[in-house]
């Protein structure tokens, strides 16, 4: 098993979920973490699926904010009036604005892009103890 294949499998899959993730789950994802991957490898290939809600593990926290979207609120510049200013943090209003603002939704898939491709040390050890285990 090539680890870099799977690291490049692994990036990839992420990346496409988060440009296919609905509102509800990319809320899910910066209020409470909980992305994971299952990974399977039939000679050359590799097939890696995202998961969301598994039990924790080293990518549990790639896009954990809770809830605060420091990349959507670092846009809002001078745009405030057309943005509409975000419910305070913490109330349910703040969920519903979300999950009703493309706006907000676009930042918070651009903070996650920026997360997993930071975060590559987190990758790499969620890929080598996935080797450990199945060799």
């Amino acid at each position: 098993m090539n680890q870099e294949i799977i690291l490049e499998s692994l990036a990839r899959a992420l990346e496409s979920w988060i440009r296919h993730a609905s509102a509800d789950q990319l809320w899910q994802v910066h209020r409470a973490g909980g992305l994971g991957a299952s990974i399977h490898v039939d000679a050359d290939i590799v097939r890696v699926r995202v998961t969301l809600g598994e039990p924790r593990n080293v990518l549990s926290d790639i896009g954990k904010t809770d809830g605060r979207l420091p990349v959507t609120e670092a846009f809002l510049g001078k745009s405030i009036t057309a943005w509409g200013a975000p419910p305070p943090q913490g109330s349910p209003e703040r969920e519903q604005w979300f999950l009703s603002n493309e706006l907000a939704q676009t930042h918070a898939r651009q903070y996650l892009m920026a997360e997993v491709a930071e975060k590559r040390d987190v990758l790499t050890r969620f890929v080598d103890d996935w080797i450990a285990r199945n060799g």
